[in-house]
């Protein structure tokens, strides 16, 4: 049954850029919100590019409030991320394919050089696979690697949809409230020994679980501050309008 869905079958080639489209007009049916504005505004004025990461749950309104961006995704190499990398693809990403289970090393070490081009590189913090909401070392390692900060992002929706899999993906439904959470940059120096990465990773994994707990609370209060659902045009947001000067 699996091999009948493959993307590969020529029945199901227009799938991915039809559910690309789907997603595109589901998201820019809702309003969007953000927390921690000014910490998007950081990662996307800086001089060089930076990583970003969140759960795997959350992948959907990330992936396209990020769109554009000329960012790069680590996607698994099972068939599932065969269909999510031909999605995202549609959106703008570039893809490295690859996992903690099969891959990674590989594949960290392609992000490491994008990223070190100038390219945002996205990676999701609890894998492909899980626990949900546990952190692995994967992007801690990167952000040590590239000397690029790590800004972590969450979301939330009001009203939406969770599917049964093991994250619980998150859809929102259309015309539903999403916030967009941003917490403080991680940095983690190229010094730090391998206990000092675990206590980076657990730092991630607080941070990440802090944000989506806060974004659910103002999705559900209709909090945040009123945002387009495009990071590039959302960062700018936060700065002053010209008859707001003196």
């Amino acid at each position: 049954m699996k091999r009948m869905f493959s993307p590969d079958r020529p029945w199901m080639q227009p799938a991915a850029p039809l559910a690309a489209g789907l997603l595109q007009l589901l998201h820019g049916s809702c309003s969007f919100s953000a927390l921690g504005l000014e910490h998007l505004h950081q990662a996307l004025a800086g001089p060089h590019s930076c990583l970003f990461t969140t759960w795997h749950a959350m992948f959907p309104a990330v992936v396209h409030f990020f769109r554009r961006l000329d960012g790069v995704l680590m996607v698994s190499r099972s068939q599932d991320g065969e269909w999510a990398s031909r999605i995202v693809h549609r959106l703008g990403y570039r893809t490295v394919r690859g996992s903690s289970h099969r891959g990674g090393s590989q594949a960290l070490r392609a992000m490491l050089r994008l990223a070190r081009r100038g390219h945002h590189a996205g990676l999701i913090a609890d894998g492909s696979k899980g626990p949900a909401r546990v952190a692995q070392p994967g992007i801690v390692w990167l952000a040590r690697a590239t000397q690029r900060p790590l800004f972590p992002v969450a979301m939330a929706a009001h009203p939406c949809w969770r599917l049964s899999s093991w994250d619980r993906t998150i859809i929102a439904r259309p015309f539903s409230k999403v916030v967009m959470a941003f917490g403080e940059p991680l940095y983690v120096p190229r010094s730090a020994s391998h206990e000092s990465l675990e206590l980076y990773r657990i730092q991630l994994e607080d941070t990440l679980n802090s944000l989506a707990e806060q974004a659910d609370v103002a999705a559900r209060r209709a909090g945040g501050v009123p945002v387009c659902s495009h990071a590039i045009q959302a960062a700018w947001q936060v700065q002053p309008r010209p008859m707001d000067k003196k």
